[in-house]
């Protein structure tokens, strides 16, 4: 089996939070199981390490109506695979998270995830995304990709560490920034807004939490979308 982990940060590159020591310590655990598991993340600014990564290729994303260049560059950590994936302008900045473009920033970072495959001999089974920062790689998954023979066998899950932050921005972000037509609003909108999170669930093949609270706990009242699957994050 090959997974690939897709997270906005990974120990030892970059942490803010738990999320990295997941992303660094569950591939490695993987791959001592004998599972070709590896991990593609931001090549940010403050990177750690920066000297061990080897260029790989690059290639151009899709955003909205225009494309962005992309760098992909690999390294080996105990054992594990890493990807970066690198947009000076997006990516070449003091910290993670926090700047007005997050939503256009993760939108890229998203649709790389997968325009990367086309560049690697790597193909994976599964891809599993990591919070809100990810959590558009399922829907352009099977809005754009699955019709094609690379792509169509490949299985989602869809990981909630954080709920409280779901990727949440105005409905106008969508056509423009994240190539996301009127036609299929409805898998991302939420409450009035464009939920990156919520069109994971809506949109992933399974959907798994790191804490019981968010499958036992009360957030919230639950929302059957078409899918049948929960829409309200609030309610996983």
């Amino acid at each position: 089996m090959k997974i690939l982990y897709a997270a906005s940060e990974a120990a030892p590159y970059a942490k803010s939070g738990g999320l990295a020591d997941v992303a660094g310590a569950l591939p490695k655990a993987l791959v001592r199981d004998g599972i070709d598991a590896r991990v593609v993340m931001p090549l940010y600014g403050d990177l750690k390490f920066k000297d061990t990564l080897t260029y790989v290729t690059n290639f151009s994303v899709p955003v909205g109506w225009r494309n962005q260049y992309c760098g992909l560059f690999k390294a080996e950590h105990d054992g594990v695979t890493f990807y970066f994936i690198d947009n000076e302008y997006y990516f070449k900045r003091s910290g993670l998270y926090g700047f007005y473009d997050d939503g256009e920033r993760f939108a890229f970072f998203s649709r790389a995830i997968l325009e990367m495959l086309f560049y690697t001999d790597f193909e994976p089974d599964i891809i599993n995304c990591n919070d809100w920062q990810t959590a558009l790689t399922p829907v352009y998954l099977n809005l754009y990709y699955r019709h094609l023979d690379k792509f169509n066998h490949i299985k989602t899950v869809f990981t909630i560490h954080n709920i409280a932050y779901q990727g949440k921005y105005g409905m106008d972000i969508l056509e423009d920034t994240c190539g996301i037509g009127a036609r299929d609003a409805h898998i991302v909108e939420y409450d009035g807004c464009a939920n990156f999170m919520k069109g994971a669930i809506e949109t992933a093949d399974k959907v798994t939490t790191v804490s019981p609270y968010l499958c036992t706990g009360d957030p919230g009242p639950l929302v059957q979308p078409r899918s049948g699957r929960p829409a309200a994050p609030e309610a996983v």
